[in-house]
């Protein structure tokens, strides 16, 4: 428990996470108690996470009220974990919620980012699909990453045998614009798939990437470009990625010398905490606590 009440005590950075799916299920449950939600422990990959959302979160998103209660349960949710720096990506998507207004959607996350400025550094991020039509993606993605609200844009979405050319051009628009540019690969595809992320977008930052502990070529790779990855360890094992957490290749990424982070992903499917992720992998023999902290200041760097 000191351990647990020491790592609580810290400020955090979050920097991967899926706004809406982003909250405390204690929270959830609270402003609609009627609704049967129970994270499952661990999902069949990503195509089983994603059956989970249409089935049980999907179905909580009746109307824009329900999508900024999400999210606003999901800043509260970081701030309860003394999280001090939040990147989340706010899906694309979600505007159909608006009556398919980008403004409002514009404007929802404006709202929440004015509410809890004292409380905690929030940046948004437009999150786009992979299967997204590209014709959307830069005609509103340009109206997003163009307005005051948004801070950088994040690619996620099914990782192998993805053409990711398609994405160029507004990964390229946001970097002039001075926007963070992240892309989610290398989870469950292979270290090549990284290679071919990195050179065809030019991202600042990578999801997940924990695949790359197989090359030593794209690490380095990831060394010289100076890419950040930002890991979620207990996403990557409730979605058998990885075996356990044990067997996760985060040590060895971090032994290379690449920039890591520790992150939630979705909080609401994962039931994790920052803190608690922490915690295991102190107490799993991962890391020392001044390792974990290193790593923790190093998502701060720069905020």
């Amino acid at each position: 428990m000191a351990l647990r009440n020491k790592l609580h005590s810290l400020p955090k950075a979050d920097v991967h996470n899926h706004f809406h799916l982003s909250g405390a299920v204690e929270l959830l449950k609270e402003h609609y108690p009627d609704v049967q939600f129970e994270t499952p422990g661990s999902f069949d990959g990503f195509d089983g996470m994603m059956h989970f959302i249409i089935q049980n979160v999907n179905a909580l998103m009746q109307s824009s009220d329900d999508v900024i209660m999400l999210m606003d349960i999901g800043i509260r949710s970081s701030i309860n974990d003394n999280v001090k720096h939040l990147e989340a990506s706010v899906d694309l998507g979600l505007k159909k919620y608006f009556d398919n207004s980008l403004e409002a959607l514009i404007n929802a996350v404006g709202q929440l980012k004015e509410k809890y400025k004292t409380e905690i550094d929030f940046r948004p991020e437009i999150g786009f699909k992979k299967s997204s039509e590209l014709d959307e993606v830069y005609r509103d993605g340009i109206v997003c990453i163009e307005s005051e609200v948004f801070t950088g844009i994040d690619l996620y979405g099914e990782e192998s045998y993805q053409d990711l050319s398609g994405f160029k051009e507004i990964f390229q628009e946001a970097r002039v614009r001075s926007k963070k540019t992240k892309v989610h690969i290398g989870e469950f595809s292979n270290a090549q798939s990284i290679v071919e992320a990195i050179e065809t977008l030019g991202p600042d930052e990578i999801q997940h990437g924990i695949r790359a502990a197989d090359s030593e070529e794209t690490i380095q790779l990831i060394l010289d470009r100076k890419i950040r990855l930002n890991i979620c360890p207990h996403s990557n094992v409730a979605l058998k990625a990885v075996s356990s957490l044990k067997e996760h290749p985060i040590r060895k990424l971090y032994d290379k010398g690449v920039n890591i982070t520790i992150n939630t992903d979705d909080y609401l499917l994962f039931n994790s905490t920052i803190t608690d992720q922490f915690e295991d992998l102190i107490q799993q023999g991962l890391f020392t606590f001044e390792e974990i902290d290193e790593i923790r200041q190093n998502a701060l760097q720069g905020f």
